[in-house]
This record gives structure tokens, C-alpha cells and sequence, in this order.
């Protein structure tokens, strides 16, 4: 699919793995919704990046731990662009804590904004879409969502973040099902992408089978391909340099 004119929401898309994500799509064409919690001065600064390629460009603010914000967001998206094209669930909280040391405040943060936004966000998208009247004929929808390469196998070091992640892969795989065919709904699942500090002679995220380390370059274009693939639904593309083989 040609992504010149589509929108495209991208969730915490103001700094880091999301501002590559927002540039790669409209280098594509795509005009660009930024989602952001707090970061409002990148969001901004990002804009006017955007703005310079050409395109059009929106930021809206949520935060996602309110589980009512999602559909909020998506519905001001949907508003201020007049419709959405892509979604693209890259908004993310991290924890490197145990079952048994994690608190119930913290571990209902991260299912709500690794997995219960996500689901909202695409539920709000496929109804705006069925009672629109405006979109074009040829509508197709697309959500990718942002995994981790630990999704391949169980990571006992920090079981509540890994779980929220994995729900999202299972709600990547039966929402593929039920949204078809009017969408097409994907994952990509990162391995480490930020360099590492230091003499560079040991990899603190471990080895990979290519010796590598992907770049938030490599993650942005593996979005941007399932952007734009018609005939994919319901897969997980790892850009691990072959790290969840391990």
C-alpha cells in the first residue's frame, strides 16, 4: 500500500523508538499524529521536523494509565485529521521487577498501558472507521504493535512487564481475525536498540546470532513495512538480530 496521504497515530511517538517511528512514516508520505504523556517540548520540537518534510501534523496528549484516555485520544486524533490510517501502539512502561516485589499500583500501570491501551485504542479505531462517512472506498486500516524480543520465550526476571507484553501479542493474533478484512493487524517485537556505554567489548543485552545490534532505524522500517503490506495479518516480526532464536 502507497502510504503517501494516509495518517498515521504513533503512541509516545515524542522521544526515542516513537520519534524514529513518526520520521520514518512520513518520509513515506504519511501526515503524523503524535501521541505523548508528558514529553510536550519534543512533541513540539518533532512537529516542526514533520512540518518541514511537508506533511501534516497533529500532537495530542493522554495519559494511558487512566483507562479512559485511550479512546480519547484516538477519537481527538481521528477529529483533528479526519480519519486514522495507522495505528501504531508504541507507548510503553517498563519495570525490572519480580512478581514478589512489584506493587499493585505499579503492576495495574503496566497492563494499562502495555496491553489495556493498546486494545482500546484499536477498539475505538474500528468503530470510528464503521460509522465514518467519509472514508475513502479503499480504506484499510493498520495497527502495529510495539512487543519485545523476550516475548519468544518466558523472562523470569521481571514476569509482570513480560506478561503485559505477551497479552499484547495474543490480542496482535485475535484481532487480526475479528478486524479482518477492513484491517490488517501486526507487531514488531525489538531486541536492544539503544548502544551500550562503554569500551564496546562486551554486549550487555547478551549475544545475537548476527552480531549485531538493530537500531531504532531498523525498528521504524520494519513498521513502515507492515504499514504498507496487504496481504499481512496476525505476525510478530522480531528485529533482534536473531536474539529470540537463542
Amino acid at each position: 500500500m502507497n502510504l503517501l496521504d494516509k495518517v498515521a497515530l504513533v503512541t509516545g511517538g515524542a522521544k526515542r523508538l516513537g520519534r524514529e517511528i513518526c520520521l520514518a512514516l512520513a518520509h513515506e508520505g504519511c501526515d503524523i499524529v503524535i501521541h505523548y504523556r508528558s514529553s510536550r517540548d519534543e512533541a513540539d520540537a518533532l512537529a516542526r521536523e514533520i512540518k518541514a518534510l511537508g506533511r501534516q501534523v497533529w500532537c495530542v496528549c493522554g495519559d494511558f494509565s487512566n483507562a479512559y484516555e485511550p479512546a480519547v485520544t484516538m477519537k481527538t486524533a481521528w477529529d483533528l485529521a479526519g480519519w486514522v490510517d495507522i495505528l501504531v501502539n508504541n507507548a510503553s512502561s517498563y519495570a525490572h521487577d519480580s512478581t514478589e516485589d512489584i506493587s499493585i499500583e505499579r503492576l495495574e500501570e503496566l497492563w494499562r498501558v502495555n496491553a489495556l491501551a493498546p486494545m482500546l485504542l484499536a477498539r475505538e479505531m474500528q468503530r470510528l472507521a464503521s460509522e465514518s462517512r467519509i472514508l475513502p472506498a479503499d480504506y484499510c486500516g493498520r495497527v502495529v504493535n510495539l512487543l519485545d524480543r523476550t516475548v519468544a520465550k518466558p523472562a523470569a526476571e521481571y514476569a509482570p512487564y513480560w506478561t503485559t507484553k505477551k497479552a499484547l501479542q495474543a490480542f496482535t493474533q485475535s484481532f487480526a481475525l475479528e478486524a479482518a478484512p477492513r484491517f490488517t493487524v501486526n507487531a514488531v517485537a525489538p531486541g536492544p536498540v539503544i548502544p551500550p556505554d562503554g569500551d564496546g567489548l562486551e554486549e550487555p543485552a547478551g549475544p545475537t546470532p548476527l552480531a549485531i545490534r538493530s537500531t531504532p532505524g531498523d525498528v521504524a522500517d520494519a513498521v513502515a513495512y507492515l504499514a504498507r503490506a496487504v496481504t499481512v495479518t496476525g505476525q510478530v516480526l522480531y528485529v533482534d538480530g536473531g536474539q529470540h532464536l537463542l
